[in-house]
């Protein structure tokens, strides 16, 4: 089946013409596939997934949230047959690639505190109020975070994650400790909306003000579970301060909207951000250690590193000898000492060049990549864009509409990010990459800046960007 045919099929359907740009945004862990279509009045989101319950739990909640004054996205059309819709644009930044492209020194301010703020008391509102008249059996695969749901959560992580590392466990006493923190969160109730993936990167920002998406696979559950999946997100490596002033201003308003006595439902807290980071590493273990993904390897040493905090402390309010065991001892295990190396500091160079004047290539640090990008399409045929260079809005929106274009830049990107690993494990820690063109002021300067903004957002990685015929 072709994707992109089927949603500009759908878009004329809903539209009566074509749409005047259609680009294909990049593709997460999921099926689903995404398009940016631009048309005279706007630009919306064509949206195509395969699973027909996902598209309408996914829809439903939309509506359903929007009528509640929650921040979600319009979904404007859907064509359930097609498993098609569309829905509102709210840009490409999202809190991950926000906090990702802060400096340093900036990055967990009070500006980001205050969001962070924000971010906590509308979680409170999607749960209380989004849950009321919420048609149920929307839900899917599940109507509640139930017992299976945990079982499951639970299996990945032992399964795609304590056996790929090969983290000696007794299979015995590990289900006994299952079984406890199982009954104990069931303790805890479900009579709330779960978003069940409320991450940094499933809050777009949009004019400074939060939205949200990707809540296809809410369901009934307690309150815990979703601001722990905000908090001890590994990727995002937010401060323990931070992290415990967001845990503590959710809980204040939680309680100050539902009734619940505060110390009642901080019980909890620890066990549901444990079972959230056992999901976590069973999702980075399948996709990272078993599909060889290296946005998901990346994450398995934060988020052991929370996981061990965690079972060490006083929070967690039941004792699971075993899985403390077991997780303590993941850090001794060769793949993961592997692993470890990819928090060692990498600094990336990057570099536009123009063929024609030249370019001396620095082989001193033994590591690097020059990329020839004179395929791709030339703005300087356009006549209106041939003055300007790869800074300038007009050549961004050029490249960004331009398929071909978007996935050289993601496929560069891919080809840096997999071959740290290797650098590092020889000792290099300083690389330099290239981005040539004929005349160095296009097509060079544009694949530069989109690949080091991609690269920019990883861990334990430095990216400097130069521009050589714009200096």
């Amino acid at each position: 089946m072709d994707i992109r045919s089927a949603v500009e099929k759908a878009f004329y359907k809903w539209k009566g013409s074509p749409p005047e740009v259609m680009t294909r945004l990049p593709q997460s862990g999921s099926d689903r596939v995404y398009f940016r279509l631009a048309y005279p009045e706007d630009k919306v989101i064509g949206a195509y997934n395969p699973s027909r319950e996902e598209n309408d739990a996914f829809v439903g909640f939309s509506n359903h949230f929007r009528s509640k004054g929650l921040h979600v996205p319009e979904v404007y059309v859907y064509y359930p047959d097609e498993k098609i819709y569309f829905l509102e644009d709210l840009g490409d930044i999202n809190l991950f690639t926000w906090l990702a492209q802060r400096p340093d020194e900036e990055r967990f301010n009070s500006e980001a505190e205050e969001l962070f703020m924000t971010i906590a008391a509308d979680l409170v509102k999607i749960q209380t109020e989004g849950i009321k008249g919420l048609d149920l059996s929307l839900c899917y695969p599940h109507r509640s975070f139930d017992r299976q749901s945990i079982v499951w959560d639970m299996n990945y992580y032992k399964y795609m994650f304590l056996k790929l590392i090969a983290a000696p466990f007794n299979e015995i006493r590990l289900e006994r400790d299952f079984e406890t923190l199982t009954q104990f969160l069931l303790d805890a109730g479900q009579d709330y909306f779960l978003f069940r993936d409320f991450q940094t990167a499933n809050i777009m920002l949009r004019d400074g003000t939060p939205w949200y998406i990707d809540y296809q696979g809410g369901r009934l559950g307690a309150p815990h579970y979703d601001i722990a999946s905000l908090v001890y997100d590994a990727k995002a490596y937010i401060p323990a301060e931070l992290r415990k002033k967001t845990l503590d201003r959710h809980l204040y308003l939680f309680a100050e909207a539902t009734g619940t006595p505060r110390d009642s439902l901080a019980r909890y807290s620890g066990a549901f951000t444990l079972i959230r980071l056992m999901q976590a590493l069973g999702a980075f273990g399948f996709r990272g250690l078993h599909e060889n993904k290296p946005t998901f390897s990346e994450s398995i040493v934060p988020a052991v590193e929370l996981m061990n905090e965690l079972l060490a402390g006083d929070d967690l309010c039941i004792d699971l000898p075993e899985l403390r065991k077991a997780s303590e001892a993941v850090p001794l295990q060769r793949k993961y000492r592997i692993l470890s190396h990819y928090q060692q500091m990498v600094t990336i160079n990057i570099q536009s060049f123009s063929y024609v004047r030249g370019k001396t290539v620095n082989y001193d640090n033994g590591g690097g990549f020059v990329f020839d990008c004179r395929g791709l399409r030339n703005p300087a045929h356009v006549p209106e864009l041939s003055e300007l260079t790869g800074f300038d809005p007009a050549i961004a929106e050029f490249f960004g509409n331009d398929d071909e274009a978007v996935a050289f830049a993601g496929d560069c990107s891919n080809i840096i990010r997999n071959s740290l690993p290797m650098l590092r494990r020889k000792g290099v820690v300083e690389i330099n990459v290239a981005f040539g063109c004929i005349g160095g002021l296009h097509r060079s300067v544009w694949c530069a800046a989109r690949v080091a903004s991609m690269l920019s957002s990883m861990p334990g990685v430095s990216v400097s960007v130069t521009h050589s015929e714009l200096q």
